[in-house]
Formats: C-alpha cells, sequence, structure tokens
C-alpha cells in the first residue's frame, strides 16, 4: 500500500489492526499523507490517535473504536462508521460527503462529547444518534433527520437549523421535542433562538 500519496490504496479483505495503522504513520511525514481509503478498519482501536487530514474515504470501520481520536478535516466520503465509539473524538471540518451517493455510514454511531464543528451534514440521517454533549457549532444541520437522536447537552449555540428538523430529537430528559414560543422561536438549551434569523 502506497502511502506517500492518495492513490493506488486497494481494498483489503484482512482486517488491518492498530500496529498496521501505526507503521503506516511513521512513513508520511504528516497524518494528512495517511492513505487508509477502502481498509477493512471493522473493530480496530483506534483511540486517541492523531489521523488529521488522513484518507478514510470508502474506508469499513464498522465497530471501530475511535474515542478521543483527532479526525479534524479527515476524507470520511462514502466511509462505515456504523457502531463506531467516537465519544470524545474530533470529526471538525471533516469531509463527510457531498450527496447521498458518497455519504460516510453513521447508523448507531456513538458520537457523544464529540467536536462536530463546521460540519456540512445538510440531508443527513441521524436518527437515533447519540449525541450527547456534542459541539456542532457552525454546522449546518438544515434538512437534517434527528428523529430520537439524543442531544442533551449538545451546543446548537450557532449551529444552521431551519427548526423542524428537531423535532422528535431528545433536548431533555423529561420531553422529546423542540418547544416552539410566540414569534416562532426555539428554546435551545435554555437559549432562545429565532426561526426565522438570518442563516
Amino acid at each position: 500500500m502506497n502511502t506517500e500519496s492518495h492513490d493506488g490504496a486497494g481494498k483489503s479483505s484482512i482486517p488491518m489492526t492498530r500496529a498496521d495503522v501505526e507503521r503506516l504513520q511513521k512513513n508520511v511525514a504528516h497524518p494528512a499523507r495517511l492513505d487508509l481509503h477502502s481498509q477493512n478498519l471493522q473493530r480496530i482501536d483506534l483511540s486517541y490517535m492523531d489521523l488529521q487530514g488522513a484518507n478514510l474515504q470508502g474506508a469499513d470501520l464498522q465497530a471501530a473504536y475511535l474515542r478521543g481520536t483527532n479526525l479534524s478535516d479527515a476524507h470520511l466520503q462514502g466511509a462505515n462508521l456504523s457502531e463506531a465509539d467516537l465519544d470524545g473524538a474530533d470529526l471538525s471540518q471533516a469531509h463527510l460527503g457531498e450527496n447521498e451517493a458518497n455519504r460516510v455510514m453513521l447508523r448507531h454511531t456513538k458520537l457523544s462529547y464529540a467536536t462536530l464543528r463546521k460540519l456540512d451534514l445538510r440531508g443527513f440521517d441521524l436518527t437515533g444518534l447519540d449525541l450527547r454533549n456534542a459541539d456542532l457549532n457552525e454546522t449546518d444541520l438544515r434538512g437534517a433527520i434527528l428523529l430520537k437522536a439524543d442531544l442533551q447537552g449538545a451546543d446548537l449555540s450557532t449551529a444552521l437549523l431551519n427548526g423542524p428538523e428537531l423535532r422528535g430529537a431528545i433536548l431533555h430528559r423529561w420531553h422529546r421535542a423542540a418547544f416552539w414560543g410566540n414569534e416562532g422561536r426555539q428554546m435551545i438549551q435554555g437559549k432562545l433562538e429565532s426561526k426565522s434569523a438570518e442563516k
């Protein structure tokens, strides 16, 4: 596998290990040069590793242990993160797919305490995800499906929302839907946000 560029890393059927990834990291000058696209990384433990900017397009990370991992600016288009544990991981400005055909798969992914700033999650299906205490500032969630997503303690202060996205989401233990007040204002974590505010 060529780790010096983002070319030529063929699809692997044999699951890689943390030791494999660490060996590859030693051969590149920066994590952004690490090429793991289309690799079998199922159930791998990459917790607290620096994978900033790494190429993980099409990688199979199902049930991977990614707690505290730095995945900021990583290329995750078409990757499978189903059932992965990303508690406390940093995915700021990660590339998650421009359209339905190449979106990262996030079914049953754990994203509690994760940093999810400046992501484009427009139209993403985030049903039932654990997003407790996640930082979603400046992330575009317009049109996203958040049904039964657990957003308790999540910071949505500067997230882009039309409003209906939060219907059915768990914002507090005692209710599962956003509350709308006068003039179309929405109560989120004790802050009033205008539904018609300029995005």
